[in-house]
């Protein structure tokens, strides 16, 4: 019966039924699908990330072969541009060629946007990974995790990516201003202007590279309390990481801050203060000898602070004792924050470690800091990534001291070499002078240590917390002997 049309529902546009009569036999296809754009997950982006800071110093190296890199106009081998390139885009700061006589000013720019690119590069990726792997506490986050999705919305990686961007140019602007007005005294205006924007951006990068000339880094100015002060002040703002900072200025309460944040401090200053007291101890008459009585705590100061993460040095490292470089290994291995410029196991990392170690001592039966228990499972995280990183320096030593000793007869010792490696390892950048006199084999084992350095712990951080799964039963409790 038909409907009247006072109780038919309006039309409204679109609303209409088309009834057509279909053959048993006929096929329907639609055309034009538009499938959907697969979700970013933190698997992705690390892939790209990788993939993008081998590709960065791809380029680096080709436009180093360039005549123009150069001052003499001849092309540089391979080798060294390849070294130079992977130094500077991972921030290491070691050198085969000296950069202020061997590269054009070209060349010093290009490195110069190695530097930048790959410090601010990596501090922003790292700290999106670790901010998304720091939001898996919830059930869902957890399981977006483990699945390889984004836990951080787009909006929320943007605005972080912009303060960080905000905090690195604000930083380097006044480091660069502070330090032109110390460059002022000794070169022309248009040369301390570049030195200033070129070292602020090395040291706040943790990148080591310097334009002083003849292999002596900084020690020019062994006993200028401007630079010294400005560059530790660059070194640290760029080791303890942008969230560092954050959470310091957002709480500003010691019992209000992320215990995070209480270990990265209170593991940093520990290492200055102990690193600083054995240097000036050990090198007063030796490696502290040229430099005056007054300024030899502050210089003892400057190596403890830049000897972790940034490279530079006021003293020679070939003359000091193989007690300090032993000393300055383990040093090196720590390096700064997480999501910082630095490389290294990490502040926090080798801190949870001693504080397992010191919970164990007591008798405590998990790992307690500061009124907070630390899981297990992170503990066990930290022990991983510590014991890959000391396993990888075990081969990349062996396989450096053979080449060096075994193949190319160079006279290096061994804590030549074992500081060396540490050095490319942790993104460190000190040398005791043999980097230039290494073969063209021992250059590419450095470069691998370097690109291992800069993205092995990141890595390592990321695929553990991708693999935790929650235990669906546990095995009986077997007893072990020890000691």
């Amino acid at each position: 019966r038909p409907v009247p049309d006072r109780i038919r529902p309006p039309r409204l546009p679109g609303n209409r039924v088309v009834r057509r009569r279909q053959q048993a036999t006929t096929i329907i296809s639609v055309s034009n699908v538009q499938t959907r754009r697969e979700v970013p997950s933190v698997r992705a982006n690390a892939q790209k990330f990788g993939a993008g800071f081998v590709l960065l110093v791809a380029i680096g190296s080709l436009l180093l072969m360039l005549p123009y890199a150069t001052e003499s106009g001849d092309t540089t081998p391979w080798t060294d541009t390849f070294f130079t390139s992977m130094s500077a885009a991972s921030v290491t700061g070691l050198v085969t060629l000296e950069t202020q006589e061997h590269w054009s000013f070209f060349g010093e720019v290009v490195i110069l946007c190695l530097i930048q690119i790959g410090g601010l590069g990596f501090m922003v990726g790292a700290s999106l990974v670790l901010a998304s792997l720091r939001r898996g506490r919830s059930l869902r986050d957890t399981m977006m995790l483990q699945d390889g999705s984004p836990t951080l919305t787009l909006s929320e990686a943007s605005d972080l990516s912009k303060r960080i961007l905000r905090f690195t140019i604000v930083t380097e602007s006044i480091g660069a201003v502070l330090l032109t007005i110390r460059f002022m005294a000794d070169e022309e205006p248009h040369i301390a202007i570049w030195y200033g924007i070129f070292h602020s951006i090395s040291a706040f990068c943790n990148a080591g590279f310097d334009l002083l000339g003849g292999f002596r880094s900084l020690a020019e100015y062994n006993s200028s309390i401007w630079v010294n002060l400005v560059i530790m002040a660059l070194i640290q703002a760029g080791s303890l990481s942008f969230m560092f900072f954050s959470d310091i200025r957002k709480e500003r309460k010691w019992n209000r801050l992320a215990l995070d944040t209480k270990l990265i401090l209170v593991s940093n200053l520990t290492l200055i203060v102990v690193g600083a007291t054995l240097f000036l101890t050990i090198e007063w008459n030796n490696g502290l000898a040229s430099t005056p009585d007054w300024a030899k705590p502050m210089s003892a100061l400057f190596q403890s602070v830049s000897a972790r993460t940034a490279g530079f040095a006021t003293v020679s490292f070939g003359d000091l004792h193989e007690s300090t470089l032993f000393l300055w290994t383990g040093v090196m291995m720590v390096g700064g924050a997480s999501g910082s410029t630095a490389g290294g196991v990490k502040l926090a990392t080798a801190a949870i470690v001693v504080i397992a170690v010191s919970s164990t001592i007591r008798g405590q039966p998990e790992a307690q800091a500061f009124g907070r228990r630390i899981s297990p499972s992170l503990v066990f995280r930290a022990m991983a990534i510590i014991a890959l990183f000391l396993g990888m320096f075990f081969v990349i030593s062996f396989a450096l001291a053979a080449s060096e000793d075994v193949i190319s007869n160079n006279d290096f010792s061994f804590i030549q070499l074992a500081t060396e490696t540490m050095s490319a390892m942790a993104t460190v950048g000190i040398s005791t002078g043999i980097t230039p006199n290494l073969s063209d084999l021992g250059k590419i084992i450095l470069s691998f240590a370097m690109l291992f350095g800069r993205l092995g712990p990141l890595t390592a951080v990321y695929a553990l917390q991708r693999r935790s799964r929650p235990a669906r039963y546990r095995h009986p409790e077997a007893t072990i002997r020890l000691g």
